[in-house]
């Protein structure tokens, strides 16, 4: 079948919906004159009358009621075709995000990989920054952050950012680990600066009031993870998230377990605009399924 007779049995079919060549015509954008040439070119392919026709009324025959179950059948498989073909052609090209760390560094490459496994005509364009980007005009699909999240349908909360405490276990094996909060006071306290605002649960300290001895200090999350890792003295507070995979594999260990401090803030995607690409809506609900909301037991 060419797009000719694809073009005629659409013509049939507002002919049919309309009741007159003057209305099908308007529907169609096409001349009355064209409708009724490209009728009569169906009829005599078909070697079939459609149409009863007067001056005054138009009626399909029986052939034509019989002719048009299967036009309708016919066009309908042809427009979901259309469809499923505009979603495939949908997941190819380009997804450009800009991502602020370490968060992204910890969450992303493994949901990533993933994702271009099962779409690798899908390329994929991280760049990693923790300064605010004008998405829409450095033409980013979106951005990953750690933020008070939005009421916005631009704004999409996948991973909770509570903190907590955690220590290298051979300093808590010399020093002892502390029981209760204000046992913290007598140890070293590391924190980044945007945390130390953060209100400490039942009592009236932040997390800055807790030790006046902040020996180590960085505003680079990532040292001071691998710093508590690699021996060093002092109890972390760090996001859940980041700290995730050093509990698991014992190479840090929970400080008071039932501390967990709100940070008012949340892993979330950033869109540019409400309307965005099909790709984009499938690798940002993708990440949905795979990040859980609270990726380990935390007690």
């Amino acid at each position: 079948m060419n797009l000719d007779s694809i073009a005629d049995l659409e013509i049939f079919e507002a002919v049919c919906k309309e009741g007159s060549f003057a209305k099908a015509a308007k529907r169609t954008r096409n001349s009355v004159p064209s409708i009724s040439k490209r009728i009569s070119r169906l009829e005599k392919s078909l070697k079939i009358i459609l149409f009863n026709r007067t001056t005054r009324s138009m009626q399909l025959t029986e052939a034509g009621q019989n002719f048009l179950i299967r036009c309708e059948r016919i066009l309908s498989e042809i427009r979901e075709a259309e469809k499923e073909a505009g979603k495939e052609k949908e997941m190819k090209g380009k997804i450009r995000m800009t991502a602020a760390l370490p968060f992204a560094n910890r969450i992303l490459p493994e949901c990533i990989s993933e994702f271009s496994n099962l779409y690798p005509e899908i390329s994929i364009e991280i760049v990693f920054s923790n300064e605010k980007s004008n998405l829409i005009y450095e033409q980013f699909d979106l951005a990953f952050r750690i933020m008070k999240p939005l009421s916005s349908p631009r704004c999409l909360r996948i991973l909770p950012n509570p903190v907590i405490a955690v220590a290298n276990p051979g300093y808590l094996d010399r020093v002892g680990t502390p029981t209760n909060i204000e046992e913290l006071s007598k140890h070293k306290i590391m924190y980044v600066d945007e945390h130390s605002q953060i209100r400490i649960p039942k009592t009236k300290k932040r997390l800055m009031d807790l030790s006046s001895e902040r020996q180590m200090k960085s505003n680079h999350a990532t040292f001071l993870c691998e710093y508590a890792v690699n021996g060093g003295s002092g109890i972390l507070f760090r996001s859940f998230w980041d700290v995730e995979s050093n509990l698991r594999s014992g190479k840090l260990k929970r400080v008071l377990p039932n501390l967990i401090l709100d940070s008012e803030t949340m892993g979330c995607i950033l869109f540019p605009a409400e309307n965005i690409s099909k790709r984009v809506q499938r690798f940002s609900g993708f990440l949905e399924e795979k990040i859980p909301f609270y990726p380990l037991e935390m007690k």
